[in-house]
């Protein structure tokens, strides 16, 4: 079954490997990591570097404060400390970071349809500065981001939050659609509140342990107006 978004009175999207690739940007900040330090590419190959970067961002998320020390753990002398490790991480990921291939002319679809949509993102600030770098700030109603807001997706104060940027009520809650790509995060938490749900599979099956979303789809690019 397709997924029509016109039939909704509310649309909100995830953004990080939603509408922009940050999987890319992750391998490509990584692989920067690994040929400007000694203490990985001395001892690992690329490859092998990479798959340990990879276990620090499970669920295409990644908690940074865990991931220096997972760093420091498995190679002690790493030289950056946590704040120029932080800097590194989040500066290169605006630089890095693109929208997929048509986001953008899809948003301005929806702008020129007046679909109510917006963005609801875990993150600081630095989720304004990708959503700029990406040519994509303005065409969203509204963008929430956790860390300004208070609360990270899955806590049910964040869609609260959702339904009154959408200028809707929880009457509402079942014509809103939560698209996303994280299923602990945006799925959970949006199917608690009653939002209808599209998971984003990005390559990997759905956990069976969790309450199944109400579509899955490989894209952006199988949602119709």
């Amino acid at each position: 079954m397709k997924i029509k978004l016109s039939e909704y009175k509310g649309v909100v999207f995830d953004l990080d490997d939603t509408l922009i690739d940050r999987k890319k940007a992750y391998s490509e900040i990584f692989t920067l990591l690994y040929n400007e330090h000694e203490v990985f590419n001395s001892k690992l190959t690329l490859e092998e570097s990479l798959s340990f970067f990879w276990t620090l961002s499970p669920n295409n998320s990644i908690d940074i404060k865990y991931a220096f020390s997972e760093i420091k753990l498995k190679f002690p002398k790493f030289k950056l400390d946590f704040e120029k490790f932080y800097r590194f991480y989040y500066d290169n990921m605006i630089n890095l970071v693109k929208p997929y291939d048509g986001v953008k002319d899809f948003l301005l679809q929806l702008v020129k349809q007046n679909i109510n949509f917006g963005v609801v993102t875990n993150g600081n600030e630095y989720q304004f500065k990708k959503i700029k770098n990406t040519g994509l700030e303005g065409l969203f109603n509204f963008v929430i981001a956790s860390e300004i807001f208070g609360y990270n997706k899955p806590n049910i104060e964040i869609y609260q939050e959702t339904l009154r940027q959408l200028k809707l009520t929880s009457k509402d809650v079942e014509n809103v659609i939560f698209i996303g790509d994280n299923p602990y995060t945006d799925i959970i938490g949006a199917k608690k509140i009653g939002f209808k749900t599209a998971w984003i599979k990005m390559d990997f099956e759905y956990p069976k342990d969790l309450s199944p979303p109400d579509y899955i789809i490989g894209s952006f690019n199988e949602i119709e107006i």
